[in-house]
């Protein structure tokens, strides 16, 4: 039914095409602008991947721990997601939403002028050719963008990570990634010489946040912005999503 293919569509693509093998064919269309726009015009209402900060208090915790709240912040990939206007709430006041879909920035446009205005920026753009200056961003959030990309073909993702790269500040600067794929599985092309980062925290962020109240931390880099020292929280399963903090250097 309807229910059951919204559901599956919104699952977690980036481990279906890395672990299954679903990479291509329909797949594949998750790196087409149109098939977004379709989408959004089918589905307007308010879709949040993986985790939403307003209702996930591990992955709220998560945020707050590693963005510091005067960064100008971009969230790539933000289709009609509450992650921006739930951090704006949080007293982040100064955010950019990114999406290829013009329908999504429309949708966004009209719920944060409903919502008295809120200023937030929506631009329509490509993840893979950002118009962005280098060094723009303190901080890059992508959640589930990467994830999307992958189902196309590699090297997107590729050109997604040179430019969030590109735009990110130049020392110090933190990229945020959420996706349901495992370290052993993201890490390699995350950690490419290339992009001039280096990991300093891979969060576990649980499904259910009734049985997993916290995330659990696992702190990497004792120089880096993000703080240090383990959050209580329960083990890592394969059920669990991932958030991987990057520090430029």
């Amino acid at each position: 039914d309807g229910t059951r293919r919204r559901s599956r569509l919104r699952g977690g693509g980036g481990v279906l095409c890395e672990r299954g093998g679903l990479r291509g064919g329909r797949m594949a269309r998750y790196a087409d602008a149109s098939y977004w726009s379709e989408r959004y015009t089918y589905d307007p209402e308010p879709f949040d991947w993986f985790q939403r900060f307003g209702t996930c208090g591990a992955f709220r915790h998560a945020i707050r721990e590693a963005v510091p709240k005067p960064d100008q912040v971009l969230v790539v990939g933000a289709g009609t997601s509450r992650l921006a206007e739930e951090m704006f709430a949080a007293g982040y006041s100064n955010i950019f939403n990114l999406d290829i879909s013009p329908v999504a920035c429309k949708l966004l446009d009209e719920r944060y002028e409903r919502m008295g205005g809120l200023p937030i920026d929506n631009r329509i753009g490509d993840v893979q050719a950002l118009s962005f200056n280098d060094a723009s961003f303190d901080t890059i959030i992508d959640k589930g963008t990467l994830d999307a990309l992958l189902c196309a073909e590699s090297a997107v993702g590729l050109a997604m990570l040179s430019e969030i790269s590109r735009v990110l500040r130049s020392s110090g600067g933190i990229f945020v990634h959420v996706t349901d794929c495992p370290p052993d599985k993201r890490l390699p092309l995350l950690q490419n010489a290339r992009f001039r980062w280096k990991l300093a925290r891979h969060y576990t962020l649980p499904r259910s946040q009734q049985t997993h109240p916290q995330p659990t931390a696992k702190p990497l880099d004792s120089s880096s912005r993000v703080g240090l020292g383990l959050v209580s929280g329960t083990e890592p399963d394969q059920e669990d999503h991932h958030m991987f903090v990057f520090i430029r250097q």
